[in-house]
């Protein structure tokens, strides 16, 4: 194969770039460029009413009554600074959410008053608060924080700490110092829930660890006494230590999207146990230890495989709600009509063929049986005194060519004030 001379190549490359660029623009590249001047249109015309806002804002400002102001919204004005508030002596509430702050300083929280600052949606760099201010409320949420900011140490009254949709991995050891603490929200960060997490969070009563891609729990997480509420939603957890099972004052437990097969039996030994929430897993089975539970008012089993529900919950007379959508199930238990506190029963997207009489639950007000096998309609259901909402849609007893009369039989039967759902 011959060489070309390096002349030959460089005219040739020339007249090829030179062809490209006599190419008429393609569609393609027109529709690109009236999007972006679109784009280009909409941000101007968002940053016009950005500065508009901002100038009313700074006037209505200077014209308020410093003894009447308790609350200040300031959000989305594009602000870089805060402006100078301390005039305002009986303010208890700024919003400063979704500006351009990078640095909050001293002064700006200096107000003996304040109680509750939102500062959420800003470029954060750092955070300078006050000793023995008086703030209670902090909720510094999607504002690209690594950490916790180290002046939150100095907030000695502090009760709610909010800082989710961040990048923040490990919880700060002064936070078991804050004594009035009672609720940590760290939602979606990249947190490191390990030993020293969980002695940190002893004394915290609500601990919010959604989103955090945790794959196990700390085996010394009993030294969480305190834990009223916990949320560990959106996780990789398939199975819980045995200490869990030590939580005693544990009212609540959230594992919305994790990865459990069964629901671990150290559950059952939470009687304390008001609220479980196991949505998004790949339960096949609820074992029969359910029904030591006394105290639950609202299970939520949905989006799982389950075929059955164990005749052990017919003991939960406290139980309220009850969703069981989007599972296997072909039957609805008769047990059901003996829980007098039922109040929601969701049965949809399974695929029922029976359902008892649910119309003997004094305190029902909604049922959806939607999307299942069902033959009979429930006309008892239908009629019963205070039910609100019944889903009734994609049954087998909803025929095409019977849809007017049967609306009109619904219409004629339904109790006063019930909402009924055919299609």
């Amino acid at each position: 194969m011959k060489l070309i001379p390096v002349f030959v190549w460089v005219l040739f490359m020339t007249m090829n770039v030179n062809a490209q660029h006599a190419i008429p623009k393609s569609n393609n590249d027109s529709l690109l460029r009236v999007k972006q001047e679109q784009v280009d249109r909409w941000e101007q015309e968002r940053l016009k009413k950005q500065a508009n806002s901002r100038a009313e804002f700074f006037q209505k400002l200077a014209g308020l009554n410093p003894d009447s102001v308790t609350e200040l919204s300031m959000n989305n004005l594009g602000l870089t600074l805060l402006p100078d508030l301390s005039r305002f002596y009986r303010l208890k509430r700024i919003d400063a959410s979704g500006n351009n702050i990078k640095h909050f300083r001293k002064r700006d929280f200096r107000n003996d008053s304040l109680e509750t600052i939102v500062l959420s949606e800003n470029p954060v760099k750092s955070i300078c608060f006050p000793a023995n201010s008086s703030i209670k409320y902090l909720v510094i949420n999607q504002c690209n924080l690594k950490r916790i900011p180290r002046s939150t140490r100095k907030l000695k009254h502090l009760k709610t700490l909010e800082c989710s949709n961040n990048r923040i991995k490990r919880i700060p050891r002064y936070v078991r110092h804050l004594n009035a603490l009672y609720e940590v929200n760290v939602n979606f960060n990249r947190v490191n829930f390990n030993r020293y997490a969980a002695r940190r969070l002893a004394k915290i009563e609500k601990v919010l660890l959604a989103g955090n891609h945790l794959s196990s729990l700390p085996d010394n997480i009993n030294v969480m006494t305190s834990l009223r509420r916990l949320n560990l939603a959106d996780n990789n957890l398939s199975t819980l230590p045995v200490s869990f099972g030590q939580l005693d004052s544990l009212e609540t437990i959230i594992f919305y999207k994790n990865r459990f097969t069964a629901v671990p039996d150290v559950i059952f030994n939470l009687k304390a146990l008001v609220e479980m929430d196991f949505y998004y897993n790949h339960l096949d089975s609820v074992s029969e230890k359910i029904g030591t539970l006394t105290r639950l008012k609202r299970i939520y089993l949905s989006f799982n495989n389950l075929e059955s529900l164990p005749e052990s919950m017919k003991n939960l007379d406290q139980l309220k709600f009850l969703y069981v959508h989007h599972n296997r199930l072909t039957i609805l238990p008769q047990w059901l009509t003996t829980l007098p506190n039922l109040t929601i029963l969701d049965a949809g997207f399974n695929q029922l063929i029976s359902v008892p009489d649910l119309s003997v639950i004094t305190l029902l007000e909604e049922v959806d049986i939607q999307h299942n096998n069902l033959e009979d309609l429930p006309w008892k259901l239908i009629s019963k005194p205070g039910i609100k909402r019944l889903y009734l849609r994609d049954n087998p007893f909803i025929e095409e060519e019977d849809k007017a009369a049967l609306k009109k039989q619904i219409s004629e039967k339904a109790s006063p004030g019930a909402d009924v759902y055919l299609y």
